[in-house]
């Protein structure tokens, strides 16, 4: 296998964006592959998926190849572990810094003694975890939580049903098969890029991890109701919600962002949804709307310890300091934001967590403050399940 030098110092550098600059690995990908339109099709899977896979793996290469922060040559070794590690003997470019055969042996062994070190989290995510899910459970999410999530979409039932979706995509030379108890899921058989496709820009589908489509099933709304989504951001779930209710009723959707609520209004026009009216969050808006809805969901922002796979660079980003300072806004969320629920009411809370301090703990912590409201049921969906990790709680306002 032949390298060009390009290109691997264009992942050296790409690297260096996402560690020492804190850029999102998406961000830094997607423009490195806009500005460099001349490289193949082989060229830029190779790319991206090394550098997704080092930044899935980072401290076991580091540990491997005995690099820190500090060294200057830190990326140079951490690119030459992986290429050695994924191709031996088949790389015929040259590599970025040496690699020692049998050290590399030897410090792979070790890696496999250390639990965070092989499983390429920071020590403080692997006590945390173990010390909320129990040893057992905390090592089987950790396999599933470093795969390489699948592909999802949630077929919009406001233009078509999943039979011809897959019929369409199936034309377009994307296979697809049901997933899961929804009929509006579907698990793309191979990845693919989908945002190209008539059928995507048509508004026939939207790409949702199927944990995520199960949270507006939670809340179960009802043709005609008035529903708020008061963390909308995007409006993934607020565009299911809409479909849930055959885009009849009212749905409210908020967030403290704007511009994620116009990107919103954008996916509302692609899916011909029209029952949605965006609200940016500002100092008087939640008291405004007291008593106001039917129905509440509440996806707060969280730790995205659920999802990590989707997004590894997150596990470099998080700090135990941001999980308790996320903590703390989403009990004030659900004291603040569950006003809004009129009594009859239901309350969906949920988050892309699996740690019970940000799930079951602040059910626990609302329902002793808040004596008119019952918990109906709730859920935590696991990685090792086959999506995302996912927690849904629904409570009734009585």
């Amino acid at each position: 296998m032949k390298l060009h030098p390009n290109i691997i110092q264009s992942i050296i550098v790409s690297l260096k964006k996402i560690f020492t600059e804190g850029a999102y690995a998406d961000d830094v990908i997607r423009n490195l592959l806009q500005s460099n339109p001349k490289w193949g099709s082989r060229d830029r899977r190779f790319i991206a998926g090394t550098l997704y896979s080092i930044v899935r793996w980072r401290r076991r290469y580091e540990f491997v190849v005995n690099t820190s922060a500090t060294d200057p040559q830190r990326f140079e070794k951490i690119v030459a572990a992986y290429l050695y590690d994924i191709y031996k003997s088949e790389i015929e470019t040259p590599l970025p810094a040496a690699v020692d055969p049998a050290d590399f042996s030897t410090r792979s062994f070790e890696a496999l003694t250390n639990r965070a070190v092989h499983a390429s989290i920071e020590d403080w995510m692997d006590i945390l975890g173990e010390q909320q899910l129990g040893k057992e459970r905390w090592e089987r999410e950790l396999e599933f939580l470093n795969t390489e999530a699948d592909v999802f979409i949630r077929v919009n039932t406001v233009k078509h049903n999943a039979k011809q979706v897959q019929q369409v995509l199936e034309k377009e030379g994307v296979a697809t098969e049901a997933f899961g108890t929804l009929n509006e899921t579907l698990k793309l058989k191979e990845r693919k890029p989908l945002q190209r496709l008539a059928s995507y820009l048509n508004g026939y589908y939207e790409v949702q991890d199927v944990g995520s489509q199960m949270i507006a099933h939670y809340l179960s709304p009802q043709p005609k109701a008035t529903v708020i989504d008061a963390c909308a951001g995007a409006g993934g779930k607020t565009l299911h919600i809409a479909a849930l209710m055959q885009n009849k009723g009212k749905i409210i959707s908020m967030d403290i962002e704007a511009p994620k609520l116009k990107e919103l209004e954008r996916r509302a026009l692609r899916a011909g949804v029209t029952c949605i009216q965006t609200k940016p969050i500002k100092e008087n808006t939640i008291a405004g709307f007291k008593n106001a809805a039917d129905f509440l969901l509440l996806d707060v922002p969280c730790s995205g310890i659920g999802v990590l796979r989707r997004n590894p660079d997150d596990k470099w980003k998080l700090t135990k300091d941001r999980i308790d300072t996320l903590v703390h806004v989403q009990q004030q969320i659900l004291q603040e934001y569950s006003t809004m629920l009129k009594p009859g009411g239901i309350l969906v809370y949920a988050t892309c967590s699996i740690l019970p301090a940000e799930n079951d703990n602040q059910i626990d912590l609302f329902l002793k403050t808040n004596g008119n409201f019952q918990l109906e049921k709730k859920q935590t969906i696991y990685p090792s399940e086959g999506g995302d990790g996912y927690f849904m709680a629904r409570l009734v306002k009585r």
